[in-house]
C-alpha cells in the first residue's frame, strides 16, 4: 500500500531527488518548475573581464533558456510507475534544455571591441537590396574577441542558473572566411533561388513563388570559424504553401429555397453551391523543402476535398407564391411598387394596410430596388443631401422616417399636397399620417421590397 501511495502521489510531480540547476524541485508540477526556472535566468548573467570589461545577460550572448521543455525533462523522470521507483536511486540532475543563436554572440563580441579599433569581420552573405538573391559581404582583417568563450560562459550560466564569468582578449585575428568561401555559399544560395516552385490547383491556376519570396525561405547560419551554412526555413514555405491554398478554398453557399405548405419548391432565392478545401498542404510543403534544398525544382499539385452546401427550406405563406416577395406566414414585409407609385403592407399574405399613394424618386434621383430591411427609425429628423445638380438640400423636421437602405427611407412629406407620381431624392414620400402608421407597425429588420 505504501508504494501505491507514493507512485500516485507523485504522478504529475517532481520525483524526489530531481534537480535543475542547483535548483530541488521535488514535488513541484509543471508551472511550479516552469516558474521557478524563470524566477532564476536572471542571475544567469556571465562578467567579462581581461581587455574588455561588461555584464552580459544570456540574452545578450545569444543563449535562450527552454523552461518549459526543461520542466517536461524534469517531470519525465517520474511519468511510468516504475521510473517514479527507479528515480529513487538514480542522479536527478536534469540539464537545462536551451537554444543559442551564433549571430547573437558574434555580435556581442564586435561590440566588445573599442569604436577607434577596426573590427575583424569574415567574409558573410545577405539579401541584395531588392531582396531577391544573395550577396557577399567582403571580410577585413582587424581585432578580434573570440566568441566561443562567450559561448561556453553563457552555456556554464545557463546550466547552472547562476552568474559565470570569463576573461576575454583582444587579437588582431584575418577573416576565418574568405570572400570566396562566402561567395561559394552565396552562389548556392542563389542557385536555390533560381529554382522554379509552381503548385496548380484544379482549375489549372498555377501559384509559382517569386524570387523574393523563395529567397525569404533561405535562413544563413554565421560562424566565427567556417563558412555560413543555410537552410531551407520550413515554417516560412508552409506559410507561403498556406497562403495561396487560402486562395484555392472556396467556403460553400448555402442554398436557400422557398417552400409550400406541400414542401414544393416555389422559388431559390440562393442556389446551393459546394465549397472545397485544400488537403495537402503539409505533403506540399515538406515536397517543397526537399526539393528547395536539394537544388531542385519543383511542380505539384494542390489536392481538395468537398465542402458539401446545404439548403435551408422557407415556409411561405399560403397565398404569398404570387406575391413580389413569398413571405412566411404572419412575416411582416412591405411591398414598394414603383410602377404604381404605392407602399402596402403584409402579413404574410395578408395585405393589413394600403395600398397607400406615394412619390418616389425622380427620374435623376431613382429610388433603389431590391429587397432590403428596415434598420434606423427617427420620430423627425432633418435630411440633408445632394440635388441632381449637385447642389445641396437641407429639410428640417422630417417626420416618421424609417430608412431600409443607406439614406433611403419611407417618410412622412408635410410639403406635399397630392401623392402617386415621382419627383423625390430616392425617398418614398408618404402624407404624415401614413408614415406614422408605418413607422409604429414597422420593426427593426423588417423586410422591404422595392420593385417596378
Amino acid at each position: 500500500m505504501g508504494g501505491y501511495a507514493y507512485a500516485a502521489h507523485y504522478q504529475d510531480i517532481a520525483v524526489p531527488g530531481t534537480t535543475i540547476g542547483g535548483i530541488d524541485v521535488t514535488g513541484m508540477n509543471r508551472d511550479d518548475i516552469v516558474t521557478a526556472i524563470n524566477d532564476r535566468i536572471g542571475n544567469a548573467t556571465v562578467t567579462i573581464s581581461g581587455d574588455a570589461n561588461a555584464t552580459a545577460t544570456l540574452a545578450d550572448l545569444g543563449t535562450t533558456v527552454d523552461a518549459e521543455a526543461t520542466a517536461d525533462a524534469a517531470l519525465a523522470r517520474g511519468e511510468g510507475v516504475a521510473d517514479r521507483f527507479t528515480a529513487l536511486v538514480s542522479n536527478g540532475n536534469v540539464p537545462v534544455i536551451t537554444t543559442t543563436d551564433e549571430a547573437a554572440v558574434i555580435s556581442y563580441a564586435a561590440s566588445l571591441i573599442p569604436s577607434d579599433r577596426a573590427v575583424a569581420r569574415n567574409a558573410s552573405i545577405a539579401l541584395n537590396g531588392t531582396g531577391t538573391g544573395f550577396e557577399v559581404t567582403s571580410g577585413a582583417e582587424g581585432t578580434a574577441v573570440d566568441s566561443d568563450a562567450l559561448k561556453s560562459a553563457a552555456a556554464s550560466a545557463a546550466a547552472s542558473l547562476s552568474p559565470a564569468s570569463v576573461s576575454v582578449a583582444f587579437e588582431t585575428k584575418s577573416p576565418s572566411v574568405s570572400d570566396a568561401e562566402a561567395q561559394t555559399v552565396a552562389d548556392e544560395a542563389n542557385g536555390w533561388i533560381a529554382q522554379d516552385v509552381t503548385v496548380t490547383d484544379p482549375d489549372g491556376e498555377a501559384y509559382t513563388a517569386g524570387s523574393a519570396t523563395k529567397a525569404s525561405w533561405i535562413t544563413v547560419t554565421p560562424s566565427d570559424t567556417s563558412a555560413p551554412s543555410i537552410s531551407v526555413d520550413t515554417d516560412k514555405v508552409s506559410e507561403w504553401v498556406s497562403a495561396q491554398a487560402d486562395d484555392v478554398n472556396e467556403d460553400p453557399v448555402n442554398g436557400k429555397r422557398n417552400v409550400n405548405s406541400n414542401g414544393d419548391v416555389m422559388a431559390t432565392p440562393v442556389e446551393a453551391v459546394d465549397g472545397r478545401e485544400v488537403t495537402n498542404t503539409d505533403s506540399i510543403t515538406t515536397a517543397v523543402v526537399q526539393a528547395f534544398s536539394s537544388d531542385q525544382s519543383y511542380s505539384g499539385n494542390y489536392e481538395t476535398k468537398t465542402i458539401k452546401a446545404t439548403w435551408e427550406d422557407r415556409p411561405v405563406a399560403a397565398g404569398a407564391e404570387n406575391l413580389p416577395y413569398q413571405a412566411a406566414e404572419g412575416e411582416k414585409w412591405i411591398d414598394i411598387n414603383l410602377s404604381d407609385k404605392t407602399v402596402t403592407a403584409y402579413e404574410g399574405a395578408t395585405l393589413v394596410h394600403g395600398p397607400v399613394s406615394v412619390v418616389d424618386g425622380a427620374g435623376a434621383t431613382p429610388t433603389v430596388t431590391g429587397i432590403y430591411h428596415v434598420y434606423q427609425q427617427y420620430e423627425s429628423q432633418t435630411m440633408r443631401g445632394d440635388n441632381a445638380d449637385g447642389s445641396s438640400y437641407e429639410t428640417e423636421g422630417v417626420p416618421w422616417i424609417s430608412y431600409f437602405h443607406l439614406g433611403y427611407a419611407l417618410h412622412g412629406a408635410p410639403w406635399r399636397s397630392s401623392f402617386g407620381y415621382s419627383a423625390s431624392h430616392g425617398c418614398l414620400n408618404m402624407p404624415v399620417d401614413e408614415a406614422h402608421w408605418f413607422y409604429d407597425w414597422a420593426d427593426i429588420g423588417t423586410i422591404v421590397d422595392s420593385h417596378n
